[in-house]
């Protein structure tokens, strides 16, 4: 015979036992003959309900840590704590007057190379020019020479150096880049200029950015970052400012992979926290991550990020407290419903034991339904008012007499 009850019943099954054997020593002090002794109530029809209870800080729906790219020193914060902001308004302003400089000296570079690949080309234009001309004369010579080859007045010797000599000019004046006789930039030389340019474009659109700028509309929920110290110089190396949308919050909770399939979108859940007193927010789910994560570094459990929307705000609930949700995730009414710890479980089959009129114990045996973390529903021949164990030991069997402790 097993009994049957989860872990998350455990507490429940030792604090019963703890009182049944109180009861028992208080009613069995004095006696010389040992009784036995029953915990028993009476079966009742209720309303039962299971929730998933998870704990996570509220947060505004859209969040944004604003950081910056450039590390100059900052001298200009426009917005404080709790400012209201829109897209694109300017948050801080950096010290451009270095970027300023490095720009200066990157156009110079540009210039100076532009200046020297001039330089170059007009001396290789002159150099070109030059060859040019020795070509075309030495073209001459050699319709010349060919002519007085083949009427027999110089030497093949003669008629092949000077063959030779033109196609040497040939070669020379090919290795020119000239189109059309004209020198052109050489391919290292654009290389060059066109790096440095896009180094400039580069620093150019950096100077743009020591406007530090929300990327969203929101409310500035922290600054951490103070006039004269550089951009990146912020409190315990967090992002300089934090914008939130606090419009609506929402909580980012992460439940067990034992709960989750009793999680569906759209469930309702009711929000606890400690700032709202005895009342709470209504919210429901938005969103169930479709994978799994390591719950921590201490255990195997997996976890399921799951999103909760705030959907009616109590006007005292703000971003960044720790709240607790309860999804009601099943919900039965008019069920006999019994605490865990009074069902035992025998092989395959569950059992409760009730009391006849003589307080002889019957087993009867019954189906579990929905379970919460106190009591299981139980279905069978069963009628209300009957007298049910509370929690029986492996010591009561079917037909013994017990002295029940009626429990109201």
């Amino acid at each position: 015979m097993k009994k049957f009850f989860t872990s998350k019943k455990a507490i429940v099954f030792v604090i019963v036992g703890a009182l049944a054997a109180i009861i028992f020593w208080l009613a069995t002090k004095g006696s010389k003959a040992p009784q036995v002794m029953a915990n028993v109530s009476k079966l009742e029809r209720k309303t039962l309900e299971h929730v998933i209870s998870v704990k996570a800080p509220l947060e505004g729906i859209e969040k944004a840590e604003v950081t910056s790219p450039l590390n100059y020193k900052i001298i200009d914060i426009r917005v404080k704590e709790g400012d209201l902001v829109k897209k694109d308004d300017v948050l801080a302003v950096l010290d451009r007057v270095e970027l300023e400089k490095e720009i200066e000296y990157e156009e110079n570079q540009i210039e100076l190379s532009k200046l020297e690949a001039e330089e170059r080309i007009k001396a290789l234009q002159i150099e070109y020019d030059k060859a040019l001309a020795s070509y075309r004369d030495m073209e001459k010579t050699y319709e010349q020479n060919k002519d007085l080859y083949e009427n027999g007045v110089i030497t093949e010797e003669a008629f092949k150096k000077t063959e030779k000599d033109l196609e040497d000019l040939k070669r020379s004046l090919d290795s020119y880049n000239a189109v059309n006789g004209k020198i052109q930039l050489s391919q290292a030389d654009k290389k060059r200029i066109e790096i440095q340019e896009d180094q400039l474009k580069f620093k150019k659109e950096e100077l743009e950015k020591v406007m530090i700028k929300s990327p969203i509309d929101g409310t500035v929920t922290r600054v951490n970052v103070n006039i004269g110290r550089y951009a990146r110089d912020t409190e315990n190396g967090q992002a300089m400012f934090v914008v939130e949308n606090l419009e609506k919050l929402q909580m980012k909770a992460s439940v067990s992979e034992f709960d989750v399939g009793k999680i569906k979108l759209n469930q309702e859940a009711e929000i606890y926290s400690d700032i709202l007193g005895k009342g709470f927010a209504k919210g429901r789910v938005a969103r169930i991550s479709p994978t799994a994560e390591q719950k921590d570094a201490n255990t195997m459990e997996r976890v399921i990020p799951v999103l909760i929307d705030v959907t009616e705000r109590p006007e005292n609930l703000i971003a960044g407290v720790i709240a607790t949700a309860k999804i009601r995730t099943e919900k039965k009414e008019n069920v006999f419903a019994v605490p865990s710890g009074a069902i035992v479980q025998d092989g395959e089959e569950y059992k409760i034991y009730i009391l006849n009129e003589d307080n002889t114990l019957k087993s009867i045996p019954v189906e579990i339904g929905l379970e919460t973390d106190l009591e299981s529903e139980i279905i069978g021949d069963l009628s209300e008012g009957m007298r049910y164990v509370i929690n029986p030991d492996e010591t009561f069997q079917e037909g013994m007499t017990v002295i029940p402790n009626e429990n109201e």
